[in-house]
């Protein structure tokens, strides 16, 4: 049966749920990584789509001196092909420069129009220092012997 409006409720003796610290910092979620950076701090915390995706598979050992020849080729190709492309990673930053991977795909363009540029700039400097002052306002204000 409700209570009617009229009486007065004694809040005194209503017990609260109690409120344990330590309880409460094993609920929260502990970040995956903390990464600090001048302005702040990031906290990454693991997602559930990616940490499914990420199970290692078990990883079965060969013994290559058992195999069939077929087999066995093909096994030591593969070895050697995963050495080569190690050495690769390890040397990548110098075969991309090797390659022209680093340089935009227009350098040689960019290379011409900075050297055609210079020689115009060249040509008008030693232009300017052949006339020595002249110009063509300044051409028809010669002096000639005949005048004085």
């Amino acid at each position: 049966m409700l209570k009617s409006n009229t009486e007065t409720c004694d809040l005194h003796n209503v017990i609260l749920q109690e409120y344990n610290k330590q309880e409460h910092n094993n609920l929260k979620k502990k970040p995956k990584r903390i990464l600090t950076f001048s302005d702040g701090v990031l906290e990454e915390y693991s997602e559930d789509e990616t940490d499914a995706g990420t199970e290692k598979e078990e990883v079965i050992a060969v013994n290559p001196k058992k195999l069939p020849w077929l087999p066995w080729a093909w096994y030591h190709t593969t070895w050697a092909s995963g050495k080569v492309l190690e050495g690769c990673d390890s040397m990548g930053e110098y075969l991309a420069e090797f390659f022209g991977i680093t340089t935009p795909k227009y350098q040689f363009e960019i290379d011409e129009y900075y050297r055609i540029k210079a020689a115009e700039e060249d040509m008008l400097r030693k232009e300017d220092l052949e006339m020595g002052g002249w110009t063509e306002s300044n051409k028809n204000n010669l002096i000639s012997k005949n005048e004085s």
